[in-house]
């Protein structure tokens, strides 16, 4: 199976705060946290981490910060044959102020507009995995490779994103894109409300959707079944990269065949157990932890064959009864799926079945 990671690295730049600084405020501090970023770069790393062989294709500039990307894929054992250099620009940084008492972040993101400029790979890529950041890339990936799988992380909201998510089989979209999409409104105490969402994503988009609702969990569809997973409640230290965690894990289950109910729930953990370290690639989670949260045997799971039909063929979600109850619990069409809850968890995460507020939740925009 061959499977390229297309994307724009960047180096972080971290410098964690008791609180977020006022207006015109001195501080000193007396720590500070380098390391190599991106969703793309963190997807890639996270695959390659669980097994998985991968390409990367990106652009990198010929800097200190530039060699340090390239070291830190190296070290991964990702193949960076399609790895562009730039000699002209510095590399991109994004400079993340981490609030410690409430575990968020605000970004400032130097952007180069370097991009790559290697479209012709020498295999058919199985799967195309990308979070969007170097869009001539994608397209031209997805023009030069129709038979090819493309999974998008979806957490923009664009005409560029929008037109690339028609040619995608899997999307991976945050609230905000899938509001764009469907230009409907998020109504949890309504069933019938996300259910007609999902309908409207099917008719418009023939790519199979999860949809990251945050502190609320995840929406996703299986066998004509809308199905919400509550979130996970964990001691939040930073939410950076809940997303990207969530994204790798979402990305890891499709190139293995799992069913979506176990690819749910390991993203739903993956982006969980992220937000408890702080740092990029730090916070990649192990995935035996994540297999033992969810209480599965990865060595037993039988696979499926995660093809998607034709749009015209695309299954359609059946709307409930207009007579029937609105609880999830008595609703066909929208089910919780619930995690298993572990007796002994070595980490402060549990099944949040209320779908009440959680400390750990996504970055508005990564996640």
């Amino acid at each position: 199976m061959n499977v390229i990671v297309i994307g724009k690295p960047k180096y972080n730049i971290t410098l964690p705060l008791e609180e977020f600084p006022k207006e015109g405020s001195k501080i000193k501090i007396n720590e500070r946290l380098e390391i190599t970023g991106g969703v793309s770069v963190y997807v890639a790393c996270m695959l390659a981490k669980w097994g998985i062989n991968v390409y990367y294709s990106g652009a990198v500039c010929a800097d200190d910060f530039g060699n340090k990307i390239k070291s830190e894929l190296e070290s991964y054992g990702i193949d960076l044959k399609y790895l562009d250099t730039d000699y002209e620009h510095k590399s991109n940084v994004n400079y993340l102020i981490k609030n410690k008492k409430t575990g968020t972040s605000t970004e400032i993101y130097h952007d180069n507009d370097v991009f790559t400029k290697k479209y012709k790979f020498d295999f058919i890529p199985d799967y195309i995995i990308t979070d969007g950041t170097d869009m001539g890339a994608c397209n031209a990936a997805a023009n030069n490779y129709p038979t090819s799988k493309i999974i998008l992380f979806a957490n923009t909201v664009s005409e560029e994103f929008y037109n690339l998510s028609k040619r995608c089989s899997f999307v991976c979209a945050n609230m905000s894109f899938a509001k764009a999409l469907t230009k409907m409104d998020f109504e949890f105490n309504r069933s019938k409300s996300l259910v007609n969402m999902f309908q409207k994503i099917k008719d418009l988009n023939r790519a199979e959707y999860i949809i990251m609702l945050r502190e609320r969990g995840v929406l996703y569809t299986v066998n004509r079944q809308v199905k919400m997973m509550p979130a996970l409640s964990v001691q939040k230290v930073d939410d950076s990269n809940s997303g990207a965690a969530f994204f790798g894990a979402y990305c890891y289950g499709i190139l293995k065949g799992y069913d979506m109910d176990t690819i749910a729930k390991s993203a739903n953990v993956s982006g969980a157990l992220s937000l408890k370290t702080i740092g990029t690639l730090t916070s990649i989670p192990e995935k035996e932890e994540v297999f033992k949260l969810i209480g599965i045997d990865e060595s037993k799971l039988v696979l499926s064959s995660n093809e998607v039909s034709d749009a015209n063929n695309m299954p359609k979600i059946v709307e409930k009864n207009e007579n029937k109850p609105e609880d999830a619990s008595q609703n066909p069409n929208l089910e919780k799926a619930e995690l298993p809850k572990e007796a002994n968890v070595p980490i402060p995460l549990v099944s949040s079945s209320e779908n009440k507020e959680v400390e750990g939740k996504p970055n508005n925009e990564n996640g």
